[in-house]
């Protein structure tokens, strides 16, 4: 048999192209494994009814002085959980895992951190400047498997940081660091011996140049949990979300502030991407964004500039391509803002990036005030739009309305269908895009 080294898929024959990831030159034959022809015999084991068990509970957390890592890990971290974070480097990943083995040993648990990638001088620099001293952290250059695992039984750990799982070698496995095979049967072994102790191991890993979390996709199907970091370079923010949790919902969202001493909560993350902000502008114009369970507050900028070409250029940035010529052609056709002749850029202020259907009405709103040059204030627009001319409700509607009404918004758009009546006595309900060009009129005259 053979083997690919990319992504471990069995080949009876050897090929020069993988059939499974079309890689060239990666089968390689597989050591043949001496099988016994004895079967082991196996023990019958009790069970237990499911209302007997006893289910997770508080106990079986522990809790973190960051009150935005516990609300994504749903309160704290589980014993003997298996977590993956993974992100684009150097998004933050190590500092992350520092603090939050700083932040679980306050709780007089044992850490232990194992860099495989930097030195322990180059750790302590960090633990240094994040102003990390917990005596409870313990921490180890290592990359063999098998010297981290007795390492770990040694110090009595109940939480292990591994960075960077791509970096560890297992004694097993044939293959150098890195490679599919290592990296599977590395994470097998660290989560056998986490379900066997009961202790957290927290997986720090890399992503590929598709965005693709490194590794088999095997990887996040054996973990517990898969956390993404994410966030822009120029910015200080950084959103962390739980694209897998078998101990919580996957739709809460962490917000942090990058900042020179380490990542910190964002104290109001409702309003923490609209600052600044001149409402006397055209083109500018608010909406509320649902980021999991969380709404933000968001600001949608449009630019509208005359173009003798041809073909007139459609910009976005934060916005899905795709959404942006949607509506666009909505404009054209029921609007009437004629802008075949004009070039169209859009922009979600602080490199925020929003996808979701309930921003629709607050972009339209943004290409007509700056295609008519008419400024909207402080007024937010909350909607979907359908490709037959009309308005429809959003989701998740009463959170968005809080937060507004908590930061004492006056104005606001809405659809007809919107049961907002006992929130917002005093919202604008339009029903299609003719009635919101009438309103747009209504307002400049």
């Amino acid at each position: 048999m053979y083997i690919c080294t990319e992504c471990g898929a069995l080949s009876a024959k050897w090929q020069g192209k993988c059939f499974s990831c079309g890689s060239w030159g990666t089968l390689e034959p597989r050591e043949s494994d001496e099988t016994s022809a004895k079967t082991s015999g196996g023990k019958a084991r009790a069970t237990h009814a499911l209302s007997e068990t006893q289910m997770i509970s508080e106990a079986h957390r522990s809790a973190l002085e960051s009150a935005e890592l516990s609300r994504v890990l749903g309160g704290g971290v589980v014993a003997g959980g298996v977590i993956l974070l993974s992100g684009e480097p150097g998004i933050g990943k190590s500092t992350l895992s520092l603090q939050m083995a700083a932040w679980y040993a306050q709780s007089e648990n044992p850490a232990l951190y194992v860099t495989a990638e930097e030195t322990l001088w180059q750790l302590s620099e960090r633990a240094k400047r994040l102003g990390i001293a917990a005596a409870n952290v313990h921490a180890a250059a290592l990359s063999d498997l098998d010297d981290i695992i007795e390492t770990a039984r040694e110090s009595g750990a109940r939480l292990i940081i591994i960075d960077s799982v791509s970096m560890i070698t297992s004694r097993e496995a044939s293959w150098g660091a890195g490679s599919i095979v290592q990296i599977r049967a590395v994470a097998e072994r660290l989560i056998h011996y986490a379900k066997q102790t009961g202790t957290s191991i927290v997986l720090v890993g890399h992503v590929t140049k598709d965005g693709a979390v490194s590794g088999p996709k095997i990887l996040e199907h054996l973990v517990d949990t898969v956390l993404f970091f994410e966030g822009v370079r120029y910015e200080n923010y950084r959103i962390l979300r739980a694209l897998k949790n078998r101990f919580w919902p996957t739709d809460e969202i962490g917000l942090f502030r990058m900042e020179a001493w380490g990542l910190r909560d964002m104290p109001n993350p409702g309003i923490e991407f609209v600052k600044h902000r001149d409402a006397s502008l055209t083109g500018s114009v608010l909406t509320v964004a649902m980021e999991g369970t969380r709404p933000l507050l968001v600001e949608i900028e449009a630019l509208t500039t005359y173009t003798k070409f041809g073909y007139p250029k459609r910009s976005s940035r934060g916005i899905p391509q795709g959404k942006l010529d949607l509506v666009i052609a909505i404009a054209n056709r029921y609007a009437e803002a004629k802008l075949d002749s004009y070039d169209v850029y859009v922009n979600i202020s602080r490199g925020l990036s929003v996808a979701e259907p309930g921003i629709d009405l607050a972009l339209l709103a943004a290409i007509l005030s700056a295609r008519w040059k008419y400024s909207l204030g402080n007024a937010v627009f909350l909607g979907e739009l359908s490709l037959t001319g009309t308005i429809r409700p959003v989701p998740s509607l009463p959170e968005r309305l809080k937060l507004l009404k908590d930061l004492a918004f006056e104005t606001i758009v809405l659809p007809k269908e919107s049961e907002s009546k006992k929130i917002w006595k005093h919202a604008q309900h339009v029903w299609n895009i003719e009635e919101l060009v009438a309103l747009f009129w209504s307002k400049k005259s």
